[in-house]
């Protein structure tokens, strides 16, 4: 059964200004619903049909002024337990992971993961080329983890008493409500000095390392390498590929199929697309849906390619599952309604078939 557009859109707004999220706790008002939907961002404008509207909205980045509040509930947390680690003898720097600070969150009300970083000590790569001018810490790593996430634990209570804290992950704590107007996953972790970080000095190439309370043990991430690359690329195809990326998590999050694919999944996925054909200035930015139509289609015809892919940072592959497999299908499957409706938007007559269709969308000019 075709999507239904209209409600698709309807629901593109609702998560771009945080009105997902407030529709969970509580039934929106007819007044508060009248509000937002009254609200017109600039690619409405462009646009009178519901599927290229929402191909066009589901490609923009969140309006700067909800991401600016994921960073200052973010660091409202970090000036508390800077503050209340200080006084626990724990020094500690911050730092943040994610899609919100690698402009990819499609929501305006964005989760934020606050990286809590040990700051009296590293690990490293004893191997590396400057390994001989650091000396050895004198206490057990993990332990030191364990009483940081321990002190972060209970300081959270203390300073945002009217919010609540989880502290059933293993890997973070969550916080949220009361005075925060953001959810903030907090993640104990300590930096990891690697040999190429140690011969480079550049952000990209320093590790990190979360501490998972259910083993106790450290676990590797390379967080600053992903964003680095994905940056890069995006340098490369005059932001073409943060705006598909932003369409296909939009369109994971309100398909009926079950798609699995994380927003990082679907970062590296985009990342091996071929950069010619995600730069289309903005007036031709329907040609990506069409570019990006034809990208999933080869990856779905030639699995043994598709399954040998790895993330930017090179970490694991990317669909490392038959589940991933099946769900970069589903995926496909929604990119192509879209395609095609969007196509039968454009011309009504015009003869429907997958050749058509991506002539249509790559030579709109919306």
């Amino acid at each position: 059964m075709a999507s239904d557009f209209k409600q698709r859109l309807q629901n593109l707004k609702q998560r771009r200004h945080g009105f997902d999220v407030l529709a969970k706790s509580a039934a929106l008002s007819d007044i508060r619903f009248a509000e937002i939907a009254s609200q017109t961002e600039s690619y409405e404008k462009r646009a009178k049909s519901d599927a290229l509207k929402y191909g066009l909205g589901a490609m923009q980045e969140v309006d700067k002024r909800y991401t600016s509040i994921c960073y200052e509930e973010g660091d409202r947390v970090s000036a508390q337990l800077a503050s209340g680690l200080a006084d626990s003898q724990i020094s500690v720097k911050f730092d943040y992971q994610g899609s919100v600070p690698l402009n990819v969150h499609i929501r305006g009300t964005s989760d934020v993961d606050l990286l809590v970083l040990h700051d009296e000590f590293v690990t490293l790569d004893w191997f590396g080329p400057q390994a001989h001018t650091y000396g050895h810490y004198g206490k057990s790593v993990i332990s030191e983890m364990q009483r940081l996430r321990l002190n972060c634990e209970k300081m959270l209570p203390v300073r945002f008493p009217a919010a609540t804290v989880k502290c059933d992950g293993s890997k973070s704590i969550r916080i949220e409500g009361g005075s925060l107007k953001r959810k903030i996953d907090v993640v104990p972790a300590h930096w990891h000095h690697t040999a190429a970080y140690q011969a480079s000095l550049q952000k990209q190439d320093r590790e990190i390392c979360i501490l998972d309370t259910s083993v106790p043990t450290t676990i590797g991430n390379r967080p600053f390498m992903h964003m680095h690359r994905i940056n890069t690329k995006e340098t490369l195809t005059n932001g073409g590929v943060k705006k598909v990326i932003r369409l296909l998590k939009n369109l994971s999050k309100d398909s009926d199929l079950n798609i699995t694919l994380s927003s990082y999944d679907i970062a590296g996925l985009v990342w091996h697309f071929d950069n010619v054909s995600l730069n289309r200035p903005s007036y031709l930015e329907v040609a990506l849906i069409a570019e990006t139509q034809g990208h999933l289609h080869r990856l779905i015809q030639d699995r043994p390619y598709c399954e040998a892919l790895m993330v930017p940072d090179q970490s694991r592959k990317i669909i490392d599952s038959s589940e991933k497999f099946a769900s970069l299908i589903g995926l496909t499957v929604e990119v192509d309604e879209l395609a095609a409706q969007i196509a039968l938007e454009l011309d009504p007559m015009g003869l429907q078939t997958p050749k058509t269709i991506r002539k249509r969308l790559s030579e709109a000019y919306v």
